[in-house]
């Protein structure tokens, strides 16, 4: 797989962060229409060089950054373990693992989980498929999923210490 340079760490931070307040504020409408033009600005056709890719950038802090709340809220126990299972809660009460999620969102997932465990290669590695790989739908589906997953997280309280499954 080719290699995404690095992107400016302040502008995807800057970018994810301004995702985010969408999302928060309910600007889905915005949120969309900026992610689409996260999406169409990352590859170039053209003969000039292409402009900084931070469509990757902005998809790796959603992702870590979706990490750190979780390690926030449950504590540093998240890493004391030898394994851990991440599913999510639906609206309706049932679980879901990651591999029961269509794609992009089981990619997204399972790179959160490798943000878990400290595997850095493996979370590029994920990432890098839906920035090199899958179809500007996709690539669209994938951020914004992972920007709302943020928002959400970021509004629910960290479970009490007797809860497992938060």
């Amino acid at each position: 797989m080719s290699e995404e340079p690095a992107g400016d760490p302040r502008s995807d931070a800057v970018m994810g962060g301004r995702l985010l307040a969408l999302a928060h504020e309910n600007g889905y409408s915005e949120l969309t229409e900026e992610v689409a033009a996260l999406v169409s600005n990352s590859g170039s056709d053209s003969a000039s060089p292409p402009t900084p890719p931070l469509y990757g950038g902005v998809l790796r802090w959603t992702v870590s950054s979706i990490a750190d709340v979780v390690v926030d809220k449950i504590g540093p126990q998240v890493h004391e373990g030898e394994t851990f299972e991440l599913t999510i809660r639906t609206e309706s009460g049932r679980h879901v693992r990651p591999e029961e999620l269509p794609q992009p969102e089981s990619t997204v997932l399972r790179a959160v989980v490798d943000a878990l465990a400290g595997d850095s290669v493996a979370v590029r590695s994920d990432l890098d498929e839906v920035v090199f790989t899958m179809d500007w739908a996709s690539q669209m589906e994938a951020l914004i999923e992972a920007v709302l997953w943020l928002d959400r997280l970021l509004d629910t309280p960290a479970p009490d210490g007797d809860d497992e499954s938060w």
